[in-house]
């Protein structure tokens, strides 16, 4: 039997030389889909599309199943992921939830500020964890690391520290775009830098950067990528889109947009949609050239879309949330909808928090709204979805919301 002190140090993930314990999780695992209980990654998948085509949630009205006050260090304004029985919770820290009951497994307070993504690591028994902060990009242990008796202590949460910034510019602190996790590896803009960096889940280490605008002192503003078939689509300030190849970084593709102001890219069957301050682009994956271009009459600066079903739902940021059709960039129907959102899209309905302060629920297909939630504290992150119900960050708090009896 391994002595107390050598299952401390594996659960720490280091071995009594302190290099990585081996573990039988292979480099190429993807991260599991198609599960009720999984969201593993912001935006549900690789893709970025925002759908998770086996889940459902409640479609008459919620009510709060639970809530958890967590400690003062959180601050949630990110969105969940969720393995198994257990949600992730990022806002100066890491907070693991059970999800049937909302009771805490685990906290650890750090920088982190991005919504992670679950990443295989082929040298540790548990997935990483992949986050970013203003200051650049770290690796957490997914099991939370281990827990010093009578001090209510977490140690071994944090495994590695990646790519790290000066953590801010002119315009205050780099921006943390969540990463996405495809193919065993972690792809994800670089905080504070105009670059875009695939990186080793074992230790953070950098496989391929590549970067725009190189001497230029304002950042290029790269947002989540999208990834799919091998290439990684990226977008980024000022209206440029591009496509590399997963494995080596090498650039195919990249297009000037007649927009300063591009928004985060979903990658689709059809093509690479493309969002802007006024517009939504289909682009072709192949080279970038423009299939379709749609007005949302909008001022868009901070919103994603969804993709689910052959139809994209992104708000305009002015009045309206739009429905269009991914074939031929027609309208499919608008709703009046205010401020900002990042829509999700479970069983034919569509979940979208309007302006930080109000969760509606709209049929995917015709518009129609089916119920709205207003929470007692303000703002409320984009929810996932899972075993009928659906799960936020709630400032200081977290909630679960089921159907209403």
């Amino acid at each position: 039997m391994p002595s107390s002190r050598r299952r401390f140090l594996e659960t720490l993930g280091l071995s009594i030389t302190g290099v990585p314990c081996s573990a039988s999780v292979a480099d190429d695992v993807e991260s599991p889909q198609g599960s009720p209980d999984e969201w593993p990654m912001s935006r549900y998948d690789p893709e970025g599309t925002g759908h998770h085509p086996t889940a459902s949630g409640p479609k008459d009205d919620v009510e709060i199943l639970w809530k958890h006050d967590a400690t003062d260090w959180f601050l949630g304004t990110s969105s969940l992921v969720r393995r198994g029985d257990t949600l992730y919770a990022v806002g100066n820290g890491l907070l693991a939830l059970d999800s049937d009951s909302g009771e805490r497994k685990f906290g650890h307070t750090g920088p982190y500020q991005s919504t992670p993504a679950f990443a295989p690591a082929s040298v540790y028994e548990s997935d990483t964890l992949a986050v970013t902060a203003s200051s650049g990009v770290f690796g957490l242990n997914a099991d939370g690391g281990f827990t010093i008796p009578l001090l209510d202590r977490n140690v071994g949460t944090e495994r590695w520290t990646g790519p790290q910034t000066a953590g801010g510019g002119f315009f205050g602190p780099a921006k943390a775009d969540t990463p996405v996790t495809a193919t065993g590896r972690i792809y994800t803009a670089l905080p504070g830098t105009n670059s875009i960096a695939a990186l080793d889940p074992n230790d953070g280490q950098v496989l391929w950067r590549r970067t725009h605008h190189k001497d230029d002192a304002v950042s290029a503003d790269i947002n989540r990528p999208a990834v799919r078939d091998g290439l990684v689509f990226t977008t980024n300030w000022p209206g440029q889109a591009a496509a590399y190849q997963a494995e080596t970084g090498d650039r195919v593709w990249m297009v000037e947009l007649d927009d300063q102001l591009l928004l985060p890219p979903v990658a689709t069957e059809q093509g690479v949609v493309v969002p802007s301050r006024e517009f939504v682009y289909l682009l072709d994956q192949t080279d970038g050239s423009v299939v379709w271009q749609y007005s949302t009459d909008g001022n868009a600066t901070e919103s994603t879309p969804a993709v689910a079903n052959g139809t994209i739902f992104v708000a305009n940021e002015r009045d309206s949330l739009h429905a269009i059709d991914i074939e031929t960039g027609q309208q499919r129907w608008t709703v009046p909808f205010e401020g900002p959102s990042a829509p999700i899209v479970a069983d034919g309905t569509v979940y979208a928090v309007e302006a930080g302060y109000s969760l509606v629920a709209i049929d995917a297909a015709s518009g129609d709204m089916l119920f709205e939630y207003r929470p007692s504290e303000v703002p409320l992150s984009t929810p996932i979805v899972g075993d009928g119900v659906l799960y936020a960050a709630n400032r200081r708090r977290v909630v679960a919301l089921r159907e209403a009896n």
